[in-house]
C-alpha cells in the first residue's frame, strides 16, 4: 500500500498577509538587536520581535505554555542542571557573532555565518509539543524554518546517511561545561531521512521573539516526535556522515538512552514511566495525561521507521535484553534512600516504646531530643555532599536524591524542635522565649530551623518555576543553616568536642570545595547534575 504524506502547502485562507512576512534583513537586524540587549538575562528581558508566517498545518490546537514556563524551566546542562539554572546562568552568553561549520559528505562544506544560514529562508511559527524523558511536557510556539531546506543547500551526497550536530564549547560563558557531567561539547544526530522530514525545525525564536539564551540561542534543533534531549541547542557544527554519529546521552548512559529516542508510551525509561506525562503549568492538582506514540505525530513520521522494532529502537534500558515489566526496570534509588533516611527515626520510635528490649535510657526526653537533632544535622550535611559527589563521580542522576535527603533533614529537625517544645519545655511559652533569647546555642539552632522552613516549602518544581532565579538565591540559605546547626551542636556539648568538631570540619571542607570551583577565572556558578531533556 502506498503511504501518502499530508500536504505541506497551506490553504489560501491560512496564508499570512505579505505585510506580516518577515524579510531577511529584518531577521538579521532582530538577532543583532537581541544580542545587543542581552537575550538570556533571566526574567523580564527585552527580546527582539520577529515577524513570521503562521503555519497552521504544522501547529497544534492546544494552548501553548506561558513564556514564563518555557524560559524558566529548562534542561540545558551547559548552564547548570537544575531547571532554573539556564535562566539564571546564561546572561553572559554571547549568541552574536555566530557561525556554523558544515563538514562531511556534501558538495558545499564550509563555515557559514548566521546571516548566511538565514538568508534564503523565511520564518514561520509552528506550535509543537515538547516531551521530556522525565515525563513532563510543554506546548511551545517555535519560530524557525525547516531543517531539510537548509541541509539541501549543502548538497549531501549518497554517503550522507546521517547528520551530526555539535553545541558550542565556551566554558567561560557556559559554566556547566567546566564540570565533567557530560563529555563536552554536547553532540546529537539524526538519520538523514529524519533530518529531511518537514516536521524537523531549526528554531531561532519562540513566542514571536528571538530565542533566549537559556532556550538555545541563536539556533537550535526541534524534533517534536522525539524526546527533548534530541533537540540540541546553540549549534555550531553540522556534519554529514556515513556512519551513525555518537550522541551525548548515549555516551553517558548507553543502557538508558538510545540513538532514535522516539517518544513511545509503551517503553519505559529505567527511572520514569513513559505512559503518562505531566503538563508543566497545569497546576498542583492537575492529573497526568496519556502520552501519545511519537508524541502525537505518528501519522506524519511512523513511516520513517517501517520494519524497525519499535521497542528496541525507542528508549530501552538494554537493547539486547528481553523486555521486562516496567516496574522491574525502574531504578530503586529513591525508595532505597527513603528507607535509609527513615531507619534512624524508626529506631528511635522502637526505643521510645521499648520494643525488643530497646530503650531510650533513664532520660528518654534527652535521648530523643539528641537523636533527632543529631540525625537532622547529619542529613543536612549529607544534602550538601550530594553535589560534590555527583560532579566528582560524573553521576548527575544523584542530584535527584538531594531534595529527598534535604526534606528528611528538615523533618528530623522539626521533630527535634517539637520534642524540645513539648516534652522538654512543656509548652512553657515564656520560658521558651527566654531560652531563645538568652541561650546562644538555642538561638542559633532556632535560627537554623527558621531558615530551613522557606526552603522546605519552596522545594517543589512548581515553586522553582514561580521563583525563577530567586529560587537559587533563596536556597543558598541552606549553607547558613548548616553552619548554624553545627555551631548549635558545638555549643551544646560540655567537654568532648570531637564529634561536633568533625561536623564543622566537614562543613568547612564542603565550602572549600565550593570556593575552589568558583574561584576567580572559573565562573560564579556550580553544576547541579540531574539530566538533559
Amino acid at each position: 500500500m502506498r503511504r501518502t504524506q499530508p500536504s505541506l502547502q497551506p490553504m489560501p485562507s491560512e496564508i499570512t498577509p505579505p505585510d506580516r512576512y518577515f524579510s531577511r534583513r529584518d531577521i538579521i537586524t532582530a538577532l543583532a538587536a537581541a544580542a545587543a540587549v542581552g537575550v538570556g538575562v533571566p526574567r523580564n528581558v527585552s527580546a527582539a520581535p520577529l515577524k513570521y508566517l503562521r503555519n497552521p498545518r504544522f501547529s497544534l490546537n492546544e494552548a501553548a505554555n506561558s513564556r514564563e514556563d518555557i524560559t524558566t524551566y529548562n534542561n540545558f546542562y551547559e548552564f547548570g542542571t537544575d531547571k532554573a539554572d539556564p535562566a539564571q546562568n546564561s546572561s553572559k552568553f554571547k549568541p552574536r557573532p555566530w557561525s556554523v561549520a558544515v563538514t562531511g559528505e556534501c558538495s558545499k562544506p564550509g563555515t557559514y555565518t548566521l546571516e548566511d544560514i538565514l538568508k534564503p529562508h523565511g520564518l514561520e511559527e509552528r506550535i509543537y509539543r515538547l516531551r521530556c524523558v522525565e515525563a513532563w511536557s510543554m506546548v511551545i510556539p517555535w519560530v524557525g524554518f525547516p531543517l531539510g531546506d537548509l541541509l539541501k543547500r549543502f548538497e549531501p551526497n549518497s554517503k550522507a546517511r546521517y547528520v551530526a550536530f555539535k553545541t558550542v564549547m565556551r566554558p567561560n560563558e557556559m559554566p556547566g561545561q567546566r564540570f565533567p557531567v557530560l563529555d563536552w561539547p554536547y553532540v546529537e544526530g539524526l538519520r538523514i531521512d529524519e533530518a529531511m522530514h518537514p516536521l524537523a525545525l531549526l528554531a531561532v525564536g519562540l513566542y514571536g521573539q528571538t530565542l533566549p539564551n537559556q532556550n538555545g540561542a541563536p539556533l537550535r534543533l526541534v524534533v517534536p516526535w522525539k524526546y527533548g534531549f534530541k533537540g540540541i541547542k546553540s549549534i555550531v557544527e553540522i556534519r554529514f556522515t556515513e556512519r551513525q554519529p555518537p550522541t551525548s546521552w548515549n555516551i553517558s548512559a548507553p543502557r538508558e538512552y538510545g540513538f532514535f529516542a522516539n517518544v513511545n508510551p509503551g517503553v519505559d525509561h529505567p527511572r520514569w514511566s513513559q505512559a503518562q506525562e505531566r503538563r508543566i503549568g497545569a497546576g498542583l492538582f492537575a492529573s497526568k495525561q496519556a502520552t501519545l506514540p511519537f508524541n502525537g505525530y505518528a501519522t506524519q513520521v511512523a513511516a520513517l521507521y517501517s520494519g524497525l522494532d519499535l521497542r528496541k529502537f525507542f528508549e530501552p534500558p538494554d537493547m539486547n535484553a528481553p523486555a521486562r515489566p516496567a516496574a522491574q526496570r525502574r531504578r530503586a534509588d529513591k525508595p532505597v534512600v527513603f528507607l535509609l533516611c527513615s531507619l534512624p527515626l524508626l529506631r528511635l520510635v522502637l526505643r521510645a516504646f521499648g520494643v525488643s528490649s530497646l530503650s531510650l535510657g533513664p532520660n528518654p526526653v534527652e535521648a530523643l531530643l539528641h537523636g533527632l537533632g543529631l540525625w537532622g544535622l547529619r542529613l543536612l550535611l549529607l544534602t550538601l555532599c550530594v553535589r560534590p559527589v555527583a560532579v566528582t563521580l560524573r553521576q548527575p542522576r544523584l542530584m535527584r536524591l538531594r531534595r529527598m535527603v534535604g526534606l528528611w533533614a528538615f523533618s528530623y529537625l522539626v521533630l527535634h524542635f517539637l520534642t524540645w517544645l513539648v516534652l522538654d519545655r512543656g509548652l512553657d511559652l515564656n520560658g521558651i522565649a527566654a531560652d531563645i533569647v538568652k541561650r546562644p546555642f538555642i538561638t542559633v539552632g532556632f535560627a537554623a530551623l527558621l531558615l530551613l522552613i522557606p526552603l522546605a516549602v519552596t522545594s517543589t518544581d512548581r515553586w522553582m518555576r514561580r521563583l525563577g532565579r530567586r529560587w537559587h538565591s533563596l536556597h543558598r540559605l541552606v549553607y547558613v543553616a548548616a553552619l548554624l546547626g553545627s555551631l548549635h551542636f558545638l555549643w551544646l556539648v560540655k567537654a568532648d568536642w570531637r564529634e561536633p568538631a568533625l561536623y564543622i570540619a566537614a562543613y568547612v571542607a564542603l565550602m572549600a570545595w565550593r570556593w575552589w570551583k568558583q574561584r576567580p577565572g572559573t565562573g560564579k556558578t556550580l553544576m547541579q547534575p540531574v539530566r538533559q531533556s
